[in-house]
């Protein structure tokens, strides 16, 4: 197991609030990571992450190993024409 510790947002419908939790997730498990905004109780904007898990959960952090974030710095590489494939080589009109 690669258990690496995320810092997630659960509503608790008792006292109707959300609360932090600390939580270990399986890296191996995790199916997407994906950058969102969220709202507190003060009707604040914070960033945060939309996770997947290969079971069907979702989780919202608000924290996420420091590895994993630096992979949103990354700059992707630019998008060129591939010149192999022209529509006219599979005569589309």
């Amino acid at each position: 197991m690669n258990l690496k510790k995320f810092t997630i947002l659960t509503r608790n419908e008792s006292i109707q609030a959300d609360e932090k939790a600390n939580i270990l997730i399986n890296l191996e498990h995790i199916v997407s990571i994906k950058p969102i905004k969220m709202t507190t109780e003060r009707r604040d904007v914070i960033d945060g992450y939309w996770i997947r898990l290969s079971n069907g959960k979702k989780y919202r952090a608000i924290q996420i190993p420091e590895f994993i974030q630096d992979k949103f710095n990354e700059e992707l590489p630019a998008i060129s024409k591939n010149n192999e494939f022209e529509l006219a080589d599979f005569n589309i009109q």
